[in-house]
C-alpha cells in the first residue's frame, strides 16, 4: 500500500530557472568568444572551426535546455533531428566536394 500511496502522490517538480539561466549565461559567453575571435582578425582557417563548433554547442544546449529534448516521451523528435543533422551534413560535403571546394 505504501508503494502504491508514493507512486501517486510523486509529482514533478518544476526545475525553476537556475537551470536556464546558467545555460543562457554560457551562450552569451560563447557568442562573445565567436565576437572575440572575429575582433582578433584571426586567420580564417582557425576562426571559422571555432565558430561552428561554438554554433554546434548552442544548437545542443537549444535542443536540450530549452527545448526539453532531455525529457522522457521525445525520442522520435530527436531522432528525427539527429537524422536530420546527419542528412545535412552529408548534402553539404558533398556538395563542396562537387564543387571543388576543398
Amino acid at each position: 500500500m505504501t508503494e502504491q500511496v508514493n507512486a501517486e502522490t510523486h509529482q514533478h517538480r518544476p526545475e525553476g530557472p537556475k537551470r536556464h539561466l546558467v545555460t543562457f549565461i554560457i551562450s552569451i559567453v560563447l557568442t562573445a568568444f565567436a565576437f572575440g575571435a572575429v575582433l582578433i582578425g584571426g586567420n580564417a582557417t582557425w576562426v571559422v572551426p571555432f565558430i561552428i563548433g561554438i554554433a554546434v554547442v548552442q544548437v545542443l544546449f537549444q535542443l536540450y535546455i530549452w527545448m526539453h529534448m532531455e525529457q522522457k516521451g521525445h525520442g522520435f523528435p530527436a531522432v528525427a533531428i539527429f537524422m536530420g543533422t546527419v542528412f545535412v551534413v552529408a548534402f553539404i560535403v558533398t556538395f563542396v566536394y562537387w564543387l571543388g571546394g576543398w
